[in-house]
């Protein structure tokens, strides 16, 4: 039978982002590519050896010619397998059956050689009769396929392994050859369709779709204009594969939205901090600059200590600046630390639960986590009179930064649908993302 390999397909794939953001990525992932068809299957060669002398079948003399090569082949002498099959095609007059033999042992040497079109002409002389089985039908005409697509002959690839599954084939590594055929030809709209139904197989048997499909997948949507396509194949790389990489590519498209509503900002930041993607020393800033202007200090103190120590602020020609916003928070921020126990008492008594949750969340970024989520808790379940969409994300960002994410995934569940912010629906679609373990 013929075997296979594993082979690294690397492609270069610069969809996955956009605006000022772009992010390139190199696709790596195996496929299997079938190998030349060097040697003929054990029953083609009892067949051949058995038909020798029979009759008018096959001849001995180009019987032992044409096993005489197969051998050649096998020890990869193909020069002189070339040889043999030269002295076999010179014996004139053969019959139907002898023109099927040899057009079989020549197209395989053309493949173990790599010429494709020798190989698939041979293909159509060998299938013309009636003695090409249905298995060794299939694995000739993977084999060509896995030629041409060697020989980057892209078109040809999808041609020949288009002829394979119309056959009956059913090798899933084929099909994903014959996709990331159709991408290298540049027909991306036909690589988003035949990728798209493999992941709808992979879905369909519960098998996890491989990173390489999923990256492509999401490639040639973008390609092709398929935004929401292209979105939906990156939210399945971050809920499979997530790294910084994807969860960049998957927050750039919310931060590219020119509806994103701006009381969101803060909480997009959060998301991304807590992903790991909060890198730029403006993004800090502007973090930092948000949650004081609404109130948290403290907050703002965390992340721009966490700039500091990734030494993204404090250095360049503004450092200065970053000194003096470093200052400035850490001032407010001991003053609310001062007043904290006083505020909660505050709080208890306010008509709606806005101050309980503000407290709260402040505690939890003082590193009283557990004290701050009961008071933001008991401030959701008070009531918020203004912003609650708000104030609940506020309480997932707590739960994710105190390290209890699964805490957050019922109330992410009961905040689907319920404001018309634009953004909001994709943030607790990724906090979701981000929070609950597969």
């Amino acid at each position: 039978m013929h075997s296979k390999k594993s082979i690294r397909l690397a492609l270069t794939l610069v969809a996955l982002g956009c605006g000022n953001a772009p992010i390139s990525a190199t696709a790596q992932g195996l496929a299997h590519e079938p190998v030349p068809q060097v040697n003929q299957t054990k029953e083609f060669m009892r067949t051949l050896e058995a038909s020798a002398g029979v009759g008018n079948t096959v001849r001995p003399s180009i019987a032992a010619a044409l096993m005489e090569a197969q051998r050649q082949m096998q020890g990869k002498d193909f020069r002189a397998a070339a040889e043999s099959l030269g002295a076999a095609e010179l014996i004139t007059e053969k019959t139907p059956y002898e023109l099927h033999v040899t057009a079989r042992v020549k197209g395989a040497l053309a493949a173990a050689t790599g010429d494709a079109d020798l190989a698939a002409r041979q293909y159509d002389l060998a299938a013309a009769g009636t003695w090409l089985s249905g298995a060794d039908k299939l694995a000739t005409l993977q084999t060509i396929a896995g030629v041409y697509y060697r020989a980057k002959n892209y078109t040809q690839a999808v041609d020949w392994f288009d002829r394979y599954f119309t056959a009956g084939g059913k090798d899933p590594d084929s099909a994903m050859l014959r996709a990331q055929s159709h991408y290298l030809a540049g027909d991306y709209g036909a690589a988003a369709q035949s990728l798209g139904a493999e992941l709808a197989r992979d879905s369909a048997a519960g098998k996890l779709p491989a990173e390489i499909l999923l990256k492509l997948l999401a490639d040639t949507r973008a390609r092709v204009g398929d935004n929401t396509g292209y979105i939906a194949a990156l939210e399945m790389l971050v809920r499979h594969y997530p790294s910084p990489t994807y969860w960049r590519a998957l927050l750039n498209r919310v931060w590219t939205n020119p509806a994103l509503s701006p009381r969101l900002h803060l909480d997009l930041l959060r998301l991304e901090q807590a992903a790991g993607v909060l890198v730029e020393a403006r993004n800090y800033l502007l973090m930092a600059e948000l949650a004081l202007e609404v109130g948290f200090p403290t907050e703002a103190t965390r992340v721009l200590e966490q700039g500091y120590t990734a030494n993204v602020l404090g250095a360049g020609p503004d450092a200065a600046q970053h000194q003096t916003l470093r200052n400035k928070v850490r001032t407010q921020a001991e003053t609310d630390r001062r007043t904290m126990e006083a505020d909660a008492l505050s709080a208890q008594k306010a008509p709606d639960g806005t101050a309980l949750l503000s407290v709260g969340f402040n505690m939890v970024q003082s590193a009283q986590a557990e004290a701050g989520l009961v008071l933001m808790e008991q401030g959701l379940a008070k009531g918020i009179a203004r912003n609650a969409d708000l104030a609940r994300l506020r309480l997932v960002g707590a739960y994710a930064l105190a390290g209890q994410g699964a805490r957050a995934i019922p109330l992410l569940r009961s905040m689907a649908g319920n404001s018309n912010a634009v953004g909001h629906e994709e943030l607790v679609r990724y906090w979701t993302l981000l929070l609950q373990k597969p």
